[in-house]
């Protein structure tokens, strides 16, 4: 016997099973390299589709935009030519369409100028007119919205208020209750002016008027006259002009509000807002 022959190495007794688990293991690894990379894919499409779609919004948008200027200059035109009423929409080519609404502020009581003896002619309880009046101190009023958080507040007024205009009233334009909440002006008075208005001829001036009336009438509203001549006026002195453009089967509409002074030549633009 050698005594320096090398001993056999030991035999590490293999497990069962053991090439099978590491395939399965290898199997699953892939499988979820699969899974992550087809997330990945999906996310990425998901996000050009987004872009696109985004892209798409912005363009149709932009449109709508170029729409509602181009209305805004028909529009101008339109006053020139006394025509400024026909807000028919327009066909400005390739789908693009606009249209306009003018709204005439002074056919409503301005909230943040007006006097609480007017408040109260419309209707308002005390209550609110001492609430509106602190909440005016406090800071101007932006919109009629903000009213029902007011103590007194009637839901009632709303069709007659705004925060628009410089807070003249207009005789010619104005409906019923705001007309027999202004000085002077009595039942017999508020009826000529409805009556001159439903025939066509709406009266152009409180002396017109003064001249319509009975004896009785006409002594009220002489007594008042210097107050109603204060917040009465016969003519616009601003309008709210509000142009939508857009294109057809999209959703996306632009507006723009652009508050206006009526001159024989032309709307001069004072504040305009855009969506």
């Amino acid at each position: 016997m050698n005594p320096y022959r090398p001993l056999p190495s030991p035999t590490v007794p293999s497990r069962p099973g053991l090439g099978a688990e590491r395939g399965g293991f290898a199997l699953i690894t892939v499988l979820w390299l699969i899974t992550a990379l087809a997330t990945l894919v999906g996310l990425s499409i998901a996000g050009i589709r987004v872009g696109n779609q985004v892209s798409t919004n912005r363009i149709v948008l932009i449109r709508g935009r170029w729409a509602a200027e181009a209305c805004f200059a028909i529009a101008q035109t339109r006053w020139v030519q006394h025509r400024l009423a026909d807000t028919a929409t327009i066909d400005l080519g390739r789908g693009v369409r606009c249209h306009w609404t003018v709204q005439d502020p002074s056919t409503r009581l301005n909230l943040n100028t007006a006097d609480p003896e007017l408040l109260r002619g419309l209707g308002a309880t005390e209550t609110f007119v001492q609430a509106l009046l602190a909440r005016r101190r406090a800071a101007p009023i932006e919109s009629v919205s903000q009213l029902p958080g007011l103590a007194g507040f009637d839901t009632t007024m709303v069709d007659f208020l705004t925060v628009d205009g410089p807070g003249s009233v207009n005789l010619a334009t104005a409906p019923h209750r705001l007309l027999a909440a202004l000085p002077g002006l009595g039942p017999e008075a508020v009826d000529r002016l409805l009556y001159a208005r439903g025939i066509g001829h709406p009266m152009t001036s409180v002396d017109q008027l003064a001249a319509a009336l009975s004896p009785g009438a006409r002594a009220a509203l002489l007594a008042r006259y210097a107050d109603l001549v204060r917040v009465g006026t016969f003519a616009p002195s601003q309008l709210v002009l509000v142009t939508q453009g857009w294109i057809d089967g999209e959703s996306a509409r632009a507006e723009i509000e652009s508050v206006v002074v009526p001159l024989p030549d032309r709307l001069a633009v004072i504040r305009r807002r855009m969506w």
